[in-house]
């Protein structure tokens, strides 16, 4: 089940610092990454992705850590008392007036592949850091946008922090984002179709008032923090549209 929290005010990014790994852990951690590697091909990338260290009344601190750390983590769930990674990522409630939209996760995906989920939806990496030093899970957001669904910023309101919670069994947390679009669903399934290497094999509008049946109609075929997310605003979100 996920854990919510009060929204956060501000992150806090530690300076860079070099984890001490023993050469054990380190050669299980290349294991796994040279086992995914050669599985997913290519498109697998070791970038860094913003991890959670402290959570404090309005704040968010943490810093950056490579991808392969917590690939092993994911693969070997053990390893997270050494590891201790916690990412953080940035999740859309993508929606126009017809209804939600889901990505069919491909098959060579690392995580829950081969289920549906929000889109756009992606860790926090250090590509997105204004000027200043700071993360901005907004602008990451909309990176994801682009990248998962070939839209731009100007093809949907801004966006609007709603939710953050954390799903405990894989350690990690999510700013949940509402992101409203006035393209019609023709178009925004146009704009991915066109995208060259897209990481969803199908990009799904569901009306509101049929979001808690898709649920249940595909409970297992749905990322599992997805699943409890969408059981807790799927109800608010159905009685709001149909009062409109």
């Amino acid at each position: 089940m996920l854990r919510f929290f009060d929204l956060p005010e501000r992150f806090v990014v530690l300076p860079e610092f070099k984890r001490e790994i023993s050469a054990a852990l380190e050669q299980t951690i290349t294991t796994i990454w040279t086992k995914e590697k050669a599985e997913r091909d290519s498109r697998l990338f070791n970038g860094q992705l913003f991890s959670i260290e402290e959570i404090s009344a309005g704040s968010v601190t943490g810093s950056f850590v490579e991808y392969r750390l917590f690939l092993a983590q994911l693969r070997r769930p053990e390893l997270f008392s050494e590891l201790r990674v916690q990412p953080l990522a940035v999740t859309g409630l993508l929606q126009n007036s017809e209804g939600l939209f889901f990505g069919l996760r491909s098959s060579t995906s690392a995580l829950q592949p081969d289920r549906w989920e929000l889109v756009p939806a992606g860790g926090i990496d250090s590509g997105r850091m204004s000027a200043a030093g700071d993360i901005e899970p907004d602008r990451q957001l909309l990176a994801e946008l682009g990248e998962e669904l070939g839209l731009n910023s100007s093809d949907v309101r801004s966006p609007r922090l709603v939710g953050f919670c954390e799903e405990p069994e894989l350690h990690i947390f999510d700013l949940v984002f509402d992101l409203e679009s006035t393209l019609e669903t023709k178009a925004i399934v146009s704009a991915h179709a066109a995208l060259r290497n897209p990481e969803h094999e199908e990009i799904r509008c569901v009306p509101w008032k049929d979001v808690e049946g898709f649920i249940a109609d595909n409970d297992l075929a749905i990322a599992a923090g997805n699943r409890d997310l969408l059981r807790h605003i799927a109800p608010g979100k159905r009685r709001m549209h149909q009062s409109n």
